[in-house]
């Protein structure tokens, strides 16, 4: 690829560049249309648990879409036994909220972060002391601070996974910090050594 050495070009190119960047600059500061999807689903959300708490029978009346939320099934009567137990389990939360404890659900996720499934490798590691491999083996800790519903106590397993509320809230990108984890005393997960270096310099860059 030939360079130009023209004076005027170069300076016209470095110009155009300038404002490239400029404009990129600034279009980082808005939200994407997939940051404005996930927002607008958390949102929507949120609105929904308003008005089933608010109307009380709300939950009932939409009974198909509030399981499918939850448990990711339509057919409510294979998950009713487990899902007539989150309308008072909904109630205990919403008091948990309005009294500022909120460590690790629901309100504690951003509204533009993208769904997740699993927690980001990036941020955690395995316990070395855990035994149980990238199973949770016999811990539900998580699931019995507050004693959620959707646990099955039979078989121990979570009968959301993969739901709507567990990609787009807590429980599948469960831990994202240290604070959670002290929360829920959970035995499994720490924070990778390099997540905490990786703060550090972005905390020092921001002072200098």
């Amino acid at each position: 690829m030939q360079v130009s050495n023209d004076p005027d070009l170069v300076f016209y190119q470095s110009k155009t560049d300038a404002r490239i960047a400029r404009l990129a600059r600034i279009a980082r500061k808005f939200p994407s249309l997939a940051e404005l999807k996930w927002a607008s689903a958390r949102a929507l959300f949120h609105a929904y648990m308003v008005f089933c708490i608010l109307t009380v029978f709300g939950a009932h009346l939409t009974a198909p879409l509030f399981t499918w939320l939850y448990f990711g099934e339509w057919r409510v009567w294979r998950v009713w036994n487990s899902a007539k137990h989150l309308w008072g389990h909904g109630y205990k939360m919403a008091l948990l909220v309005l009294k500022g404890e909120n460590e690790g659900f629901t309100f504690s996720v951003p509204l533009m972060v993208p769904p997740a499934s699993a927690v980001d490798r990036r941020l955690m590691r395995i316990d070395p002391a855990w035994n149980f491999g990238a199973s949770c083996g016999t811990c539900s800790h998580c699931c019995e601070k507050h004693g959620c519903p959707i646990l099955d106590k039979k078989t121990g397993l979570c009968q959301g996974y993969n739901s709507f509320f567990w990609r787009y809230f807590n429980c599948g990108r469960y831990p994202t910090e240290q604070r959670e984890i002290d929360y829920y005393l959970c035995p499994k997960w720490q924070v990778n050594p390099s997540t905490n270096i990786q703060r550090a310099d972005s905390r020092s860059s921001k002072v200098a």
